[in-house]
């Protein structure tokens, strides 16, 4: 009825960016980030990597309404790093820890199909 074609869900439109950024103008070294077309999953995978960061004095997340499809994570910072600076990182060590992930998935597979 009302609701959104589904691929609405994860298609980027174009001429739209993946991750928005705006610092904040009350709190020095805080700043927030729009990641379109993502849900929960992202958000507290991404919160929970920044609050492993001694940089990072706050990482949270909301959705702004269930049938907008983007997360706002804010984060606030020491004046050691910047909001970008523990963002970027974050991804960068999600990345890593994805990767080495797959990689013990895939031995397990192998060693699964071999030993059948």
């Amino acid at each position: 009825m009302n609701a959104p074609d589904r691929y609405e869900c994860f298609v980027v439109p174009e001429g739209t960016k993946k991750v928005s950024y705006e610092r904040d103008t009350k709190i020095i070294n805080a700043a927030s980030f729009t990641i379109e077309r993502e849900d929960h999953t992202i958000g507290n995978i991404v919160r929970m990597q920044l609050h492993k960061d001694p940089n990072v004095l706050f990482a949270g997340y909301k959705l702004p309404h269930p049938l907008q499809y983007k997360i706002i994570t804010r984060i606030h910072t020491t004046s050691q790093s910047s909001p970008a600076q523990a963002y970027n990182l974050a991804v960068k060590d999600l990345d890593k820890e994805l990767e080495s992930l797959k990689q013990a998935f895939e031995v397990c597979i192998w060693y699964i199909h071999f030993n059948s």
